[in-house]
């Protein structure tokens, strides 16, 4: 699948160390529901079961620069339930340099495309209240706020407000 700018391929286990690193990056852990690291055979373990999408109830893609087929980052439906056509989606554009460019723009477009390949009829999503980018990048993308919820703070033990959105892509 591709688009003008980048491209979604299925994460292979050549992508398992640079996911890794990702993963690893605590920085990315305040807006995310990782506390500790991941081991290499962690990651290939995932990419492994990943395989199944049906079994496993997610997948991840990762997003390519379409110049250099570069990956900066990835995007990935979880807890699909493909009973009630739902799956929470998240997205990650690993280069700080590059965030800001529409690449995460063009990957929702991409991974909605995808969703709705799989049976999935409607995306949700949960935002911390501080990450005000994922926050501006859902709205644009056409997603609604509809609630607000409690999350534990993995770090502080204690509980954050979450921000919680939805995007119906069949009606």
């Amino acid at each position: 699948m591709s688009d003008s700018s980048i491209f979604l391929r299925y994460i292979e286990a050549k992508d398992a160390k640079q996911v890794l690193d990702w993963e690893n990056n605590e920085e990315n852990w305040a807006v995310s529901e990782n506390d500790s690291p991941y081991s290499i055979y962690d990651i290939l373990v995932l990419i492994e079961e990943l395989q199944d999408i049906q079994k496993a109830k997610q997948a991840r893609w990762m997003i390519c620069l379409s110049i250099n087929n570069k990956a900066i980052g990835n995007v990935d439906l979880t807890e699909i339930d493909f009973k009630n056509k739902q799956a929470t989606v998240g997205i990650l554009i690993a280069d700080k340099e590059l965030r800001n460019k529409g690449f995460a723009s063009e990957a929702i477009r991409l991974i909605e495309v995808e969703a709705v390949k799989i049976g999935v009829e409607k995306l949700v999503c949960t935002i911390h209240q501080s990450n005000k980018a994922s926050i501006a990048l859902f709205l644009k993308s056409g997603f609604k706020k509809i609630g607000l919820q409690k999350e534990p703070d993995l770090k502080e033990g204690d509980y954050i407000e979450a921000l919680l959105f939805e995007k119906w892509l069949k009606k």
